[in-house]
């Protein structure tokens, strides 16, 4: 079942057409006529407490309808998951202001384009120029073929104090004799044998963390996403629904639950070197870490992302570049054309090497 979904579609004001957010620019911009329309500044940095918004047992992402959205446009409609996209029919940008009577949870942030268009395709091409045997559709790839795209990450904050119990490891040396044959005699020497020495360690650690990312989409895979981080958050702006008129936008398919899993995965890994560090000495052992969470706030974030689209025999392949950092990541096949060249080229040249030594 799919509901009615209210789209954001602001009209130029001199020639009609969809207007589209600017990166850089603050504004929306018209694509035909290049003139400019300002937004209005957002509320900027809004986290929510944890504790309040798990009490109110929100509905899994999985069970909630997709959109109807009716392009204001050309009036063509289609059913969507997508906050954010274009129509099907005019091509022109929509965005959902749609949150389903509360039961999806609003983006509160969106961290802006640093890298432009044209700065991706830069990046993008140095990337291709250094793939050897690339086939020659990767270089077709031009900077206006980049889509635009904001993946959803969970950003959680933490006061955590953790207890902990284990062992401090000190080294110690003592003097061991043995001995060795040398030029056949039989001959004393010593060396120095390291220990470890072992007592018992205890204590208490503090960390307070900020915007811990945790994926709200499970495509790019989390492999892909970690290879093209980290982002940085700290330009975030708040949120308003121009920001993704013309960029394409999933709606998250991770709970936000389970981005506080992933969270504080990521936050264990961080106390557990502040134990490490805390106990001391030459090697740690942990036997107990227990970790009270504080004052737990979350915010939906908007990340980033230039993606390119290719294909090659018959295969689709997906290059991603960072838009926060100019990071490149991606798929490429090898040109077996190419391949065969490089190697009857190769022959080539031991041939002629062949030639020039046995006629020298």
């Amino acid at each position: 079942m799919s509901t009615v979904a209210g789209p954001s579609q602001s009209a130029c004001p001199s020639c009609g057409a969809a207007l589209e957010f600017a990166p850089g620019a603050g504004a929306l911009s018209c694509p035909y006529c290049g003139a400019r329309l300002g937004i209005a500044a957002p509320v900027g940095d809004v986290r929510h407490e944890w504790a309040a918004y798990a009490q109110h047992r929100p509905v899994p992402v999985a069970e909630l309808p997709p959109f109807d959205v009716r392009c204001e446009r050309c009036g063509a409609q289609q059913t969507t998951t997508a906050i954010a996209g274009r129509c099907g029919s005019c091509q022109a940008a929509l965005v959902v202001v749609d949150d389903l009577d509360g039961r999806l949870k609003a983006p509160d942030a969106v961290v802006p384009f640093v890298v432009d268009r044209a700065q991706a395709g830069t990046a993008f091409a140095a990337w291709t120029s250094s793939r050897w045997f690339a086939p020659s559709a990767l270089k077709k790839v031009t900077p206006e073929s980049m889509q635009g795209t904001y993946l959803p990450h969970w950003g959680f904050d933490d006061r955590t104090v953790t207890d902990y119990t284990g062992e401090r490891g000190d080294y110690y040396y003592t003097t061991e004799t043995y001995t060795t044959q040398e030029n056949g005699r039989t001959v004393t020497r010593t060396r120095q044998v390291r220990h470890t020495r072992w007592s018992h360690a205890s204590g208490r650690v503090a960390r307070d963390f900020v915007d811990v990312l945790a994926a709200g989409v499970r495509t790019p895979d989390a492999g892909t996403l970690a290879e093209l981080g980290p982002w940085s958050t700290a330009a975030a702006d708040g949120y308003a629904p121009q920001f993704l008129a013309g960029f394409d936008a999933p709606r998250y398919e991770v709970d936000p639950t389970d981005g506080l899993a992933d969270a504080q995965r990521q936050m264990a890994e961080v106390i557990a070197d502040d134990c490490r560090a805390d106990i001391g000495g030459d090697e740690q052992r942990l036997d107990q870490v227990r970790t009270v969470d504080q004052d737990v706030r979350f915010r939906l974030l908007l990340m980033p992302l230039w993606l390119a689209t290719y294909v090659a025999s018959g295969r689709t392949y997906d290059v991603f570049v960072n838009a926060n950092t100019g990071e490149v990541i991606g798929e490429r096949p090898y040109s077996a054309v190419k391949i065969a060249a490089a190697v009857v080229a190769a022959l080539a040249v031991v041939a002629a090497a062949l030639l020039l030594y046995r006629y020298r």
